[in-house]
């Protein structure tokens, strides 16, 4: 016998897909969104679908971007003759935190590996 209905334990199901997401936060996720209000848990459904809808890559850099270019690439004051080639736009999101690097980027969406 489970201790998970059929709704609660595919909810679970799906949040271990997400990285980072063991059984256990797994279950302590589900249990919380089913705690919210309905209202609060449509927002944040609706809050996913329209970040997947809307977000792609810019189409010079590869950094995630609403639009087909990111706002790194179109800021005029970015030094163009600096590029810092990263894994992935977590790594842009890093250095952008710290607000020291003044370059654009390439985003390759994986790691190098000979």
């Amino acid at each position: 016998m489970t201790a998970y209905t059929p709704p609660l334990a595919r909810l679970i199901e799906q949040l271990q897909k997400l990285p980072g997401v063991g059984p256990k936060t797994a279950q302590r996720l589900a249990l919380h969104i089913l705690k919210k209000s309905e209202e609060d848990v449509e927002e944040l459904a609706q809050a996913i679908l329209a970040a997947k809808k809307q977000v792609g890559f810019c189409q010079t850099c590869f950094h995630l971007s609403a639009d087909s270019t990111c706002p790194i690439c179109r800021d005029r004051e970015r030094d163009n003759k600096t590029i810092c080639v990263v894994t992935d736009s977590r790594d842009v999101i890093a250095l952008e935190k710290t607000r020291e690097y003044h370059g654009k980027y390439h985003v390759l969406g994986g790691v190098i590996s000979p």
